[in-house]
């Protein structure tokens, strides 16, 4: 029976597949894909785990999101008015 070893792409002789002999930009190279492939792999495992809302619960945030900054921009259009006014007083 032969015998069974687990692939080492960057030690000699492990992978009958490949060569042996590698560059040092091919190992490079090697070690970049591997990555964005473990990457790749584990944004779909997360995106697996997300809670997706529904809709109604999409427009209820929307909906909180516009009147909140709706009140923010009369907030800070006040404040801008009321400090633009006392400093035309200081300055006259």
């Amino acid at each position: 029976m032969a015998e069974q070893r687990s692939p080492k792409p960057f030690v000699g002789g492990s992978n009958p597949s490949r060569p042996a002999n590698f560059s040092e930009a091919e190992k490079q190279t090697m070690k970049i894909v591997d990555s964005v492939k473990k990457f790749l792999s584990e944004v779909k495992t997360e995106f697996k785990k997300v809670s997706w809302s529904d809709r109604n619960e999409l427009i209820g945030s929307t909906g909180v999101v516009i009147v909140s900054v709706v009140i923010l921009a009369v907030f800070i259009g006040v404040c801008d008015f009321v400090c633009a006014k006392f400093i035309n007083v200081i300055i006259r």
